[in-house]
């Protein structure tokens, strides 16, 4: 994996805090679900971010419905962090480990 700067770190762990209270309080999901946001990591230009999500129920449903609202998602992002370029979002599915 190549090396992060601590710049893009703080960013990358930024967007993650910020998507994950969204995902609660903007965007609750439905009755019996929940998007947990597992890492994020965005280009070196802070042009894109990849979201690596996972939810207990239709993951990939949630991540078809996710990428077709990201720039909403972007919107209520900039509510909540202050940088100067947001990314575009784009989310991943990662599917559930056994247990």
């Amino acid at each position: 994996m190549a090396r992060r700067s601590h710049k893009s770190e703080k960013v990358n762990e930024a967007i993650k805090r910020a998507l994950s209270e969204i995902f609660l309080e903007e965007l609750p999901p439905e009755a019996g679900n929940m998007i947990t946001v597992l890492r994020v990591d965005t280009a070196k230009d802070l042009s894109k971010a990849e979201v690596y999500i996972s939810s207990l129920k239709d993951t990939e449903k949630i991540v078809e419905e996710l990428n077709q609202k990201s720039g909403y998602i972007r919107y209520l992002l900039g509510q909540k962090i202050k940088i100067r370029k947001l990314p575009e979002l784009h989310f991943i599915h990662v599917p559930e480990l056994p247990l």
